[in-house]
């Protein structure tokens, strides 16, 4: 059996595991709004879906299972708020 991991530790898997997540979801959104006159919510959707599978590369690399699911969905409901929030701003423009 392992042992569980120490509250100080999972805060900082959390932070370690979900911020580059938040952060490439941001930088993809400003490409996006920036760079696409065509097919924006295409690539706002790649952006997801990219910033979804390096929340779980991430997940495996810290080989942690304690706060498993709670790491992965707070990065994808992250990333999500940023693609929710650029889409309005595509929808608006």
């Amino acid at each position: 059996m392992t042992e569980p991991v120490p509250p100080l530790d999972q805060r900082r898997l959390r932070l370690t595991s979900v911020l580059p997540v938040w952060v490439l979801a941001v930088v993809g959104a400003v490409l996006v709004l920036t760079l696409t006159r065509q097919d924006s919510f295409a690539w706002l959707l790649l952006v997801f879906v990219l910033c979804v599978l390096v929340s779980f590369v991430l997940q495996l690399i810290t080989a942690t299972k304690d706060g498993l699911v709670e790491r992965i969905s707070i990065a994808s409901s992250g990333a999500f708020v940023v693609v929710l929030v650029t889409a309005v701003v595509l929808l608006a423009r």
